[in-house]
């Protein structure tokens, strides 16, 4: 009973608090989700301690960002989002390589080993695409071209990642690694993508056309979200990130007549489930790591300062591999530099492996913590200027 009890209060904290604190950060010009992570700090461990991270809060959390990328999946135009996959590509791998080997040097002239090293910069490779395409939404942004390329990337990213995951954990524990190994976990993520895809563009329609004829009321809708769960799930059992599967299914059932439905269906959902996510992130933040005065903080805090300038501009930089004119090119590598739940997941498997000692456990999760708020606010700067530009 007192679970229960604990648990409803703390739901209903996150999102009161979500709301007072978005509601503020929009006042001052800067976007809701800095809000939310503010709101996490503030009601997390760290200062009121009304919000501890439990199973239960964390699964909502997660369906959080499934629901959020479903979201973007069904406002998202599937012939563009192909047009703009070369250019995605290009992204993602000069957003993997860069950060990779900016972190593997950093970590050695930080006195780490080389195994510590290598997965470290494995660490700075991921890119959290919710935070940023939570900002395109809100900033009206989702259908410029910046936005599908970023989207693309994040996606070939999550595959990237996976894989580069897999062949550092084997080298952690003792494991062999050899060609054959990366082939077969790449090779099975990109046959999940296409095939879910394809199969879903032939079959999904004729469903759903089915499913509208049917008497029970929100039967499209429900069974949009039974799609979306079920993709997620099949992400899960292949070791990719379930966002991609909540994506794929959003992107197949933008093609369908009764999408809008799905839209209309989903709003409620993501007002209560997705600020979760963003509050939940901000609570696992221990203020007390960047306390200055603390002897032992200074040494993180030089590491976390030099950690946090390879993270960005590592992932920065890719934008600069779109070629195209016309293209805010900063704008896309910046969006790809929160590093959120997919850095602070790759983090903790480093931690529990012991490859990571607290000190530069710390410093890894401070850094994904900064990124994670630092770049909605300069997303909001560039995308409000770009908007100004155009309409002169």
């Amino acid at each position: 009973m007192y679970e229960v009890f604990d648990f409803l209060i703390s739901l209903a904290s996150i999102l009161f608090f979500a709301k007072v604190f978005g509601e503020i950060a929009l006042r001052l010009g800067q976007s809701a989700i800095i809000g939310e992570l503010l709101a996490g700090i503030f009601i997390g461990p760290g200062v009121l301690g009304i919000v501890h991270e439990t199973s239960v809060l964390s699964n909502m959390s997660e369906l959080g960002v499934i629901i959020l990328l479903f979201e973007v999946g069904l406002s998202t135009n599937i012939k563009e989002l192909l047009k703009a996959s070369g250019w995605a590509m290009a992204v993602a791998f000069i957003g993997v390589i860069v950060p990779y080997f900016l972190g593997y040097f950093v970590f050695l002239r930080f006195g780490l080993t080389n195994i510590q090293a290598i997965f470290a910069g494995a660490v700075l490779t991921a890119t959290s695409v919710g935070i940023t395409i939570r900002v395109f939404m809100d900033l009206k942004h989702l259908e410029a071209e910046e936005a599908k390329i970023v989207l693309g990337a994040a996606v070939i990213d999550d595959v990237i990642g996976l894989t580069m995951l897999a062949v550092v954990l084997r080298l952690v524990t003792g494991g062999a690694v050899s060609f054959g190994t990366v082939v077969r976990i790449s090779g099975t993520a990109i046959l999940f993508l296409s095939l879910s895809t394809a199969v879903g563009l032939l079959i999904v329609p004729t469903v759903f056309n089915f499913i509208s004829k049917m008497k029970q009321t929100h039967i499209v809708f429900v069974m949009g979200v039974v799609l979306c769960f079920v993709l997620s799930a099949f992400s899960i059992k292949i070791e990719l990130a379930p966002m991609v599967g909540s994506f794929v299914a959003g992107l197949i059932l933008s093609t369908i007549k009764q999408s809008e439905e799905i839209k209309r269906g989903i709003k409620p959902i993501y007002a209560i489930f997705v600020p979760v996510f963003f509050v939940v992130m901000g609570t696992k933040v221990d203020i007390s790591t960047f306390n200055p005065f603390v002897a032992a903080n200074r040494e993180i805090l030089i590491l976390t300062g030099v950690l946090f300038v390879v993270a960005f501009v590592g992932k920065a930089v890719a934008g600069f591999a779109v070629l195209k004119k016309g293209i805010n090119k900063f704008l896309i590598g910046v969006s790809m530099v929160p590093r959120g739940e997919v850095g602070l997941i790759f983090s903790e498997i480093g931690l529990k492996n012991n490859v990571f000692g607290t000190r530069d456990y710390s410093a890894l999760v401070a850094v994904m913590m900064l990124t994670t708020f630092i770049t909605p606010i300069i997303l909001k700067h560039l995308i409000s200027k770009q908007k100004k530009s155009s309409s002169i």
